[in-house]
């Protein structure tokens, strides 16, 4: 119950922001940084993309996974950095609505799995001598991190289907 109304309460506070009343009540910033959030998305799918293809071995055959994880990771971190600016200033404009969002919270827990999920096991799988790591353990590791990402790739885009208005989130969470 604490976490619900902390939550809540960060939710209100995003609104009221500086960041939420700028970008609402601005015609053209909304689209802006979604642009820069969409950008972001595009690098990082591909970036992530790129890794669970060569650990699938369906791509890139020639390179050594290690190596290209190497080389895309600049482009990984910038964008998944990106993605998470943008995407918290566009949370910003509707915090309270998007509390209440199925759609938005699967997106979120996705995301944290995600992230998770790629510093932790795929990056240690990513990183090690492709002879010492099991083709089974490859493939599930590609597998799943495709599995987590699409989650939230998926998971945004259901945001704009599934309708919450703030007075019903509110109204339901009031004593």
């Amino acid at each position: 119950m604490w976490l619900r109304d902390a939550l809540l309460t960060f939710c209100r506070w995003c609104n009221g922001s500086f960041f939420g009343h700028g970008i609402r009540d601005s015609v053209w910033l909304f689209p802006f940084v979604e642009i820069f959030h969409l950008i972001g998305l595009g690098i990082l799918g591909g970036t992530i993309l790129m890794l669970n293809l060569r650990l699938l071995r369906l791509a890139f055959r020639t390179e050594e996974t290690a190596r290209l994880a190497r080389d895309v990771q600049p482009w990984m971190l910038s964008s998944l950095a990106v993605m998470l600016i943008s995407g918290f200033l566009l949370f910003s404009t509707e915090a309270v609505k998007m509390y209440g969002n199925w759609a938005f919270r699967t997106k979120m827990s996705f995301l944290l799995l995600a992230i998770i999920f790629t510093f932790t096991i795929h990056r240690k799988v990513v990183a090690a001598d492709e002879s010492r790591v099991k083709a089974g353990w490859r493939v599930s590791v590609a597998l799943i991190s495709l599995l987590l990402w699409s989650g939230v790739g998926l998971g945004g885009r259901a945001i704009g289907y599934v309708t919450t208005s703030a007075s019903s989130v509110t109204g339901a969470l009031l004593p």
